[in-house]
This record gives structure tokens, C-alpha cells and sequence, in this order.
């Protein structure tokens, strides 16, 4: 019986559902900033889809594009990473905003940033 709740096919699509809602990995441990009609916001995370931001959600309606900058602290340098975004979703005090289409060069940044972070942490297992 016990075999059976368990390997119902419900709980397991719920499960696969969960994991495919993710198209791309978050990243949380990297230092950035988004800046967006001039003001400057923390970035929560990031993935190379879209980013989660902590800002007043009224400044943002569902749907809406904007241009943005990232700004990446690597290790010899700041990366600026500038896009388009649209607001997905709000909830108080954060915004989630999904890229528009990458091209290769923002793509090849987005590798370069994850790249340095990768280095970073090598180079300190190291020492």
C-alpha cells in the first residue's frame, strides 16, 4: 500500500515540475548591483534568465520593460553587464525580472562572472 503513495505518478510530476521550473541556476554568492533608471538596487541573485532584486515593488508593474546594468565586483576588475529585463513578479520589497534574449556577448560575460567566482574560490581552497 505504502508502495503505491509513494510511487504515485502525482508526486512524483509534482516533483519533476518543481525541478523544471528552474531553466538556469541561481546564484546568490556573487557581489552585485542592478542599476535601473538611475537608482541603484541590491541583487538578491541572479542566473543567466533573470535576476530577484530587493526594492519598492511599486516602482515596477508586471510586464514592464526596462534597461538595465549589472555591476559585477571580479577579482581585477568591475564588470558592467548592460540588458533588457521584464518584470515577471513582484512581492513586497522584491522584484523578479526575466532577461530578454542574451546576445553572445552578454552571454560571454555572464561566463566571464561565473568564471572569476569559480578562480576566487579555487585560488582560496588553495591557500
Amino acid at each position: 500500500m505504502f508502495g503505491k503513495i509513494i510511487s504515485s505518478p502525482g508526486i512524483e510530476d509534482k516533483n519533476n515540475l518543481i525541478q523544471r521550473n528552474r531553466q538556469h541556476a541561481r546564484r546568490s554568492d556573487d557581489r552585485c548591483v542592478s542599476i535601473i533608471n538611475g537608482q541603484m538596487h541590491p541583487v538578491e541573485n541572479w542566473s543567466n534568465g533573470g535576476m530577484l532584486i530587493a526594492t519598492d515593488e511599486r516602482l515596477f508593474a508586471i510586464d514592464q520593460e526596462c534597461n538595465f546594468t549589472l555591476k559585477f565586483k571580479l577579482c581585477d576588475e568591475i564588470m558592467e553587464i548592460d540588458h533588457k529585463a521584464k518584470v515577471v513578479r513582484k512581492v513586497p520589497g522584491k522584484v523578479a525580472l526575466e532577461y530578454l534574449p542574451l546576445s553572445k556577448s552578454v552571454q560571454a560575460k555572464f561566463q566571464k562572472v561565473v568564471d572569476d567566482y569559480v578562480a576566487q574560490r579555487f585560488a582560496k581552497s588553495q591557500s
